[in-house]
């Protein structure tokens, strides 16, 4: 069994303008396709970003990916080592900006995909980050201070 999460799911983040955000490491996005798609029916606020982490997708698989009423935003896929990655996707009203962190991802080490979203009062940067357990913490730490000082 399978938990989501959501990261706004109060009554009151319904009926105001907040962002709601929904991040799960999925181990397969192919595998999980289905359970998703019935955790977003059941859940009546769509949230505007998905984040996904350990999609296991190819590039080429990943290009024109799209789901019910999500598109593709950025995407980060492995070339060399198999599963990881991460990709975000925002809801098809959502108005945002891709950030090309990739020149600094590696994989297992760091992963990331990034989008910028502009709000009525603010400039929100979301990421997706992602690092496999085996790797060094400190290798990773290293990245994410370079790609913070960039975006």
């Amino acid at each position: 069994m399978r938990v989501f999460i959501l990261l706004e799911t109060s009554e009151k983040a319904k009926k105001t303008n907040n962002l709601t955000i929904y991040h799960q490491n999925i181990r397969s996005l192919n595998k999980i396709k289905d359970e998703l798609n019935v955790m977003l029916e059941e859940y009546q606020g769509r949230p505007h970003l998905i984040r996904l982490s350990e999609n296991h997708m190819e590039k080429k698989e990943m290009k024109n990916f799209s789901f019910l009423e999500y598109k593709l935003a950025y995407s980060f896929c492995r070339e060399t080592y198999s599963k990881g990655g991460v990709c975000i996707l925002a809801r098809n009203d959502i108005i945002y900006q891709a950030i090309n962190p990739n020149k600094l991802c590696k994989e297992k080490v760091f992963e990331i995909s990034a989008v910028t979203i502009h709000t009525c009062s603010t400039k929100v940067i979301l990421c997706c980050v992602y690092r496999s357990s085996s790797e060094n913490p400190n290798y990773f730490l290293q990245h994410l201070q370079k790609t913070l000082k960039i975006i």
